[in-house]
């Protein structure tokens, strides 16, 4: 198989797994070991739409480096798959969207998917989950048979006795909101409340699985011009950016916390108390239009060196409306990805440049003060975003 082939590349899933299986699956004789995401609660995310990027091998070494323990993928490609092997990393692997009604149509495609997952080629390489598409429940064309394509891969894993150590989900937009401000008032859009959510969240909550979403404090600061970027930045000094939800009392010291309580409330509005969130995307481009100047070095490596502060201390804070009940949360992305199309900062996610090379340091613990200071000193409060 060529670098870069994911699962039935061309032509259908059945068509790709018994050739691959015919000249090297078989006669491989170990066991396959799979199972959930590590203790930590920091992921990365490693996306491979980029010009002469490194190889999953280099990938997988360089992620170590940063003791990183969880990556999230956005496909099955089997090369990816065998390079995390003996890494001591989680991998969360995905259907592509485009596969969702194959899978969704026809039980059989989820069988053959997991029984290829399970053959000894790919034994000590732990998969934690199978996110089915992303973000793709507000698109009609797969709304409707999404949940029930989660399910036949749900079935699948209990077939190969998978079902209790590997999560089935889909990771949403943060569109999926249709307020977010206060968090406390917060509840899904209308059109996929009823229809798409509820079934697809009772569903994950009856198998133990996770609520995942994508959210970005950069692109909700860069929406609403009232909320300050030291809040979206997590500010060094909470007491001088801070706001309070008028319904709870509660207090919010960053950005993050306030979008992760805004989707907890709303799925509470629905009667889902103790649904596990994962955070599967999150983080701060380094560059950007001319005119962005919130597109920065300096900004990425604030904001990330303080997610990672945040999501891993002990004990684990939590959030105000969920307190002490930790957020697995995975950075994105890994490597700038000059291939991918939109504004110019979706090229400028990465940790790395496209190379290898590291853009600034990323650790787990205190940056100096004098790197976090904040221009403004002033008390900044504020009770609305705009």
């Amino acid at each position: 198989m060529k670098p870069g082939e994911t699962l039935a590349r061309s032509g259908s899933l059945l068509i790709f797994f018994f050739l691959f299986s015919s000249f090297v699956l078989f006669g491989i004789g170990s066991s396959y070991r799979i199972q959930p995401f590590q203790d930590t609660k920091l992921g990365v995310n490693y996306g491979r739409l980029g010009s002469n990027l490194p190889s999953p091998q280099t990938a997988a070494k360089l992620i170590n480096s940063l003791s990183i323990k969880n990556v999230k993928t956005f496909d099955m490609d089997l090369s990816v798959i065998r390079a995390f092997s003996n890494t001591g990393i989680s991998l969360s692997v995905c259907i592509p969207n485009e596969y969702i009604s194959s899978v969704a149509n026809d039980p059989s495609q989820a069988d053959l998917i997991i029984k290829q997952l399970s053959r000894p080629l790919y034994s000590n390489t732990k998969i934690s989950s199978i996110t089915v598409g992303t973000e793709v429940s507000m698109l009609p064309e797969f709304s409707t048979i999404l949940l029930k394509a989660m399910n036949n891969v749900y079935e699948s894993l209990k077939k190969f006795g998978l079902h209790q150590n590997i999560q089935v989900s889909t990771p949403h937009s943060l569109a999926i909101l249709a307020v977010r401000f206060p968090p406390s008032d917060a509840i899904f859009q209308e059109s996929i409340a009823e229809p798409v959510l509820r079934p697809l969240l009772a569903f994950l909550d009856q198998i133990n699985s996770s609520f995942m979403v994508n959210l970005y404090p950069y692109l909700t600061y860069k929406e609403a011009p009232s909320i300050p970027l030291e809040f979206a930045l997590f500010a060094d000094n909470p007491k001088q950016y801070n706001y309070t939800d008028p319904n709870t009392g509660l207090l919010y010291t960053n950005l993050f916390d306030l979008l992760v309580d805004a989707l907890n409330s709303a799925a509470f509005s629905l009667g889902f108390y103790n649904l596990p969130l994962v955070v599967t995307e999150t983080g701060w481009p380094t560059q950007g239009n001319p005119e962005d100047t919130a597109a920065s070095l300096h900004n990425a490596a604030i904001f990330n060196q303080r997610l990672v502060e945040h999501v891993t201390r002990k004990p684990i804070k939590g959030t105000p409306l969920r307190p002490g009940v930790p957020v697995l949360t995975f950075i994105f992305a890994l490597f700038d990805e000059d291939m991918k199309g939109g504004a110019p900062t979706e090229k400028h996610w990465g940790l790395f440049y496209a190379n290898g090379t590291r853009k600034y340091d990323l650790r787990t613990y205190d940056l100096p003060h004098d790197a976090m200071e904040l221009q403004n000193k002033e008390t900044s409060h504020f009770s609305k975003f705009s």
